[in-house]
């Protein structure tokens, strides 16, 4: 299949590739599938609609907060058919500004991504982390 993007011009996809977040994505919930364009050599990749031109930058949360740490609830586990730790990736959708040293990620809203049964659900978490986490305030600590 071709997707035309406005950031990636037209690319090649496969259908093994999409990823299923069915009931969408907060505030985009009827963008229920998706694709992961990695750049290579950059933290940051790209979750990318196959319905409409939308795309969100999107990181290893861990890459920026080593600290970072929580518990994927049972009913999520169940409902994205996770058997292995080895199958999950996490993400966090990162905002990147014209000046990049305001670059930010929402640690409250991870992204939970089974590669094996290319099923896929964002996460609400508690206060406990920040929506708005400075990426760029936190290198060298």
């Amino acid at each position: 299949m071709k997707l035309s993007t406005k950031y990636f011009g037209e690319i090649d996809i496969d259908d093994s590739e999409i990823i299923n977040f069915e009931g969408g994505m907060p505030g985009f919930e009827y963008l229920t599938k998706f694709i992961i364009i990695r750049e290579e050599g950059s933290a940051i990749d790209y979750l990318q609609s196959i319905k409409e031109d939308i795309t969100f930058p999107i990181i290893n949360p861990f890459l920026v907060n080593k600290e970072y740490e929580f518990k994927i609830p049972d009913n999520t586990i169940k409902k994205l058919d996770i058997e292995k730790q080895e199958d999950v990736e996490v993400y966090t959708i990162v905002v990147i500004p014209e000046n990049i040293k305001e670059m930010r990620t929402n640690l409250q809203g991870p992204i939970i991504i089974n590669n094996k049964s290319k099923k896929g659900k964002q996460l609400i978490l508690d206060e406990r982390y920040p929506l708005r986490y400075m990426i760029f305030e936190k290198v060298g600590e």
